[in-house]
């Protein structure tokens, strides 16, 4: 019989470890948190990954890009809220069950999260065969693998994402 997997146990594995890395603690640092967005796969680096949480309220800011969603409270602290399938030029997030917010690390000094369509867990990039970028991929696009069944995993560069102009330019 398969063996049931807790989520929450999952998730604060997952928060464990990505808290050792902050904290320089001994983590493989070809493991990446692997995320769906829209209809592809990405991976992040766990050092660029505040949180993972399931999808709090979100409120809407008017007169502001379709993939800005808007504000959300977390814990009182209040975070820009994008649809980082739409900002890529996808289809926009389906929020359900599987839905998670990505809160960015403190290190970036910005309240920024995204929202994905469902959390695929830690994945090794040293098991994946690293395939080229194709030329007209954006900036934070940092690298692309292939795993062990054909699937392709984009890589996504958090800071330079958060410093780039079109992401910051949420107003109309």
């Amino acid at each position: 019989m398969a063996k049931r997997l807790n989520l929450q146990e999952y998730q604060e594995n997952i928060l464990s470890r990505m808290k050792a890395l902050e904290q320089g603690g001994e983590v493989v640092t070809t493991s990446r948190l692997g995320v769906q967005v829209g209809d592809d796969a990405w991976l992040i680096s766990l050092g660029d990954v505040g949180e993972v949480l399931p999808v709090p309220e979100i409120h809407p800011v008017p007169l502001t890009r379709p993939w800005f969603m808007g504000m959300s409270s977390v814990r009182g602290n209040l975070y820009a809220v994008s649809d980082l399938s739409a900002f890529l030029g996808g289809r926009a997030v389906r929020l359900g069950t599987d839905s998670r917010l990505l809160l960015a690390g403190s290190r970036f000094g910005i309240n920024s999260a995204f929202a994905i369509d469902r959390l695929h867990g830690l994945r090794n990039i040293s098991g994946m065969t690293a395939t080229k970028v194709p030329r007209n991929a954006p900036a934070w696009q940092i690298g692309a693998y292939k795993d062990e069944n054909g699937r392709v995993w984009n890589e996504l560069d958090v800071s330079t994402l958060l410093n780039s102009t079109g992401f910051m330019q949420v107003a109309i």
